[in-house]
């Protein structure tokens, strides 16, 4: 953790130099014109979110076993409800975020 506050002291310290400013964008501390994407990294990201979306539908089948495990007996009801509005809380919200961020791509 040390490493990557030094990491991230030096770029903020680059930033701030007034020697890389290429437009006035970076002067003021927005986005920068000149970063552009690639156009082969939209395809790689679509194909990783492609990937993702597999290994997380294998995670959900996973988990409803799971559930449907807990749920046989009446103790771990509650246990299992749990379990499964913790997924769906926060798996779902993460791949929504995915799936737009790989869409805001250019």
């Amino acid at each position: 953790m040390a490493n990557y506050r030094i990491m991230m002291e030096k770029w903020r310290e680059w930033r701030l130099d007034e020697s890389n400013h290429c437009c006035e964008n970076c002067a003021q501390g927005e986005l920068c014109c000149s970063i552009t994407e690639d156009i082969k990294h939209v395809v790689k990201g679509k194909k990783k979110l492609q990937r993702l979306m597999k290994n997380e539908a294998s995670l959900r089948l996973t988990m409803w076993e799971l559930v449907g495990i807990m749920s046989k007996d009446e103790v771990n009801k509650s246990l299992a409800n749990d379990v499964s509005k913790s997924y769906k809380k926060n798996v779902t919200n993460f791949m929504r975020d995915a799936v737009k961020a790989v869409k805001g791509m250019k």
